[in-house]
């Protein structure tokens, strides 16, 4: 009996063992930090520098008649942007097109300065970001079905009961 319990608390032991195994080994997405080198965290500065700084002299070039396009709420969004767009000034559309090539120049000499162990963590990280997301979503639009079923039960129990309470009730016909 006393062997018994030996071995049954040494199994036990083990199972907790590799389970802790399990769980401590389980992927950990690496940081920023622990990607990129110093130069190329340096180089992703810079381009959230220069993409601020873009915003805000396009944003200085509007007009007050386009801002307050922007700030019209009774528009959905694209309709906003598309009014932008169709009262742009030649300037501002070479602003724009400015700033869009300068971001694409410096996303190429970024994505050149990677290397392939670096580009496989990223695809491996946008994976595992994109799969996160999928089931966020799937368990969003499961919730309304959860939602909707939860609310047919609480019906089925108001029925039940509404049935149950008028059972009780005395029966006129059988003179109780």
């Amino acid at each position: 009996m006393l062997m018994r319990k030996n071995t049954y608390l040494i199994f036990l032991f083990i199972i907790t063992f590799f389970n802790t195994f399990l769980v401590l080994a389980q992927d950990v997405l690496p940081t920023n930090e622990k990607i990129y080198t110093p130069n190329q965290i340096e180089m992703i500065k810079d381009q959230r520098d220069m993409v601020k700084k873009n915003r805000e002299t396009f944003r200085n070039s509007l007009s007050k008649e386009q801002r307050s396009m922007l700030k019209n709420s009774k528009l959905s969004i694209k309709e906003r942007q598309l009014a932008l767009m169709k009262s742009l000034t030649e300037n501002q559309k070479e602003v724009l097109k400015g700033n869009r090539e300068s971001v694409r120049k410096i996303k190429e000499s970024f994505s050149k300065s990677l290397t392939n162990e670096q580009k496989m963590v990223l695809k491996r990280r946008r994976d595992d970001l994109k799969g996160k997301r999928e089931k966020l979503k799937d368990y969003k639009a499961g919730s309304n079905e959860r939602r909707d079923k939860l609310k047919q039960k609480q019906e089925n129990f108001k029925d039940r009961f509404k049935k149950q309470k008028n059972n009780l009730l005395p029966n006129p016909k059988l003179g109780s």
